[in-house]
This record gives C-alpha cells, structure tokens and sequence, in this order.
C-alpha cells in the first residue's frame, strides 16, 4: 500500500458549479487530469524560458519528476460534494496507516479496521465539503444582500461580518446573555 516509496506532491482545488456538470464525464476528474496535465506542460515550458530545447527534461521537469514519478495529485472537491479519485487514494492510504497502527495493540481485522478507517474518514471529509460549500453559498447571499449602507451599524462603523465576530460583538453589548451568566 502507500506510495511505493515515492514522495507525493498535491494540490488541493474545487469545482464551482458550471456548464461542466451537463456533460457525461465527471467534472471533479475532469478537473484533476486537467492539473495534473498542467504541472508537466508549465514545468516544460518555464525549462524552454531557460534555454532548454522542447522534449529535454530541463531543471523543472527533472525537479517535479522526483515526487511521485512527476505525477501531481490533485484533491478535487465539487460543488455537490463529490471528490476525484485522487481524495480516495489518499483516504485509502491514511486508512490503511491507521488500521496498521490500530491492529498492532488489538487483536482485530485488519480488513474489517481498514474498513472502518475509511468510512470514518470519508464521512468527515464528505461533511467538511458539505459544510464548506454551505458556507460559501451563505456567505455569497450575505454579501448580496447586506452591502453598502445596510451594512452599516447606528453609529455608521461598520458591522463585523465573520459569525465569530457577530457572537463577540452580541456579547460584548449584551453581558447578561454571555457564557457565565447564572440565572
């Protein structure tokens, strides 16, 4: 399992919802051959800049080629929480370390615990997604809605906008409602 020894370099992207998502391929592993494919084209390209010819393995090309074989891996998360294949290999590779150490005190499968590893951590990062892009759908709606003088406070500073923030300020202007407060 693993890397087969090979030192991994990735990039973690996401796929907003466009006209790629009427098309029959995935748009999420359409998305990562896309950068993958990107990496050596522009590594090529900066080693032609520093005068080497088209087709030799320049200073660039000979530097990304020492992690995993030149092979980027790209962590794609879409807009409707779907993940490339490249997010299953590194959950099968974490989940495969974890079961290793886990089977190493207890006296379970190592199938059976891989199993459970993996779920766990597709569960968390599938709700991560979805939060995250909850989160930006909400956030958007705020700025369209809340901008310019409606944005402003009484005293025409103008309003935190983080959620943190808001609790701080409530908080602050409403101590009776706070965290230590006994009724």
């Amino acid at each position: 399992m693993g890397l087969g020894g090979e030192e991994p370099l990735g990039e973690g992207k996401t796929k907003a919802p466009n006209s790629d998502y009427h098309k029959d391929e995935s748009p999420v592993a359409a998305r990562q051959a896309e950068v993958a494919r990107d990496y050596l084209k522009r590594a090529a390209r900066i080693d032609e800049l520093n005068g080497h010819p088209p087709g030799s393995d320049g200073q660039m090309v000979t530097a990304l080629k020492r992690y995993n074989g030149g092979r980027v891996l790209v962590f794609v998360m879409g807009a409707f929480a779907e993940m490339s294949g490249d997010v299953s290999r590194i959950c099968d590779i974490i989940a495969h370390d974890l079961a290793r150490t886990h089977v190493s005190y207890y006296n379970d499968d190592a199938k059976r615990t891989k199993g459970m590893y993996r779920k766990r951590i597709q569960k968390a990062w599938g709700h991560t997604a979805h939060r995250g892009w909850a989160r930006l759908l909400l956030d958007r709606a705020r700025d369209l809605i809340t901008h310019g003088p409606a944005h402003r406070g009484a005293n025409g500073a103008a309003m935190p906008t983080d959620e943190d923030d808001q609790d701080g300020h409530f908080f602050y202007n409403h101590p009776e409602r706070g965290v230590y407060f006994a009724a």
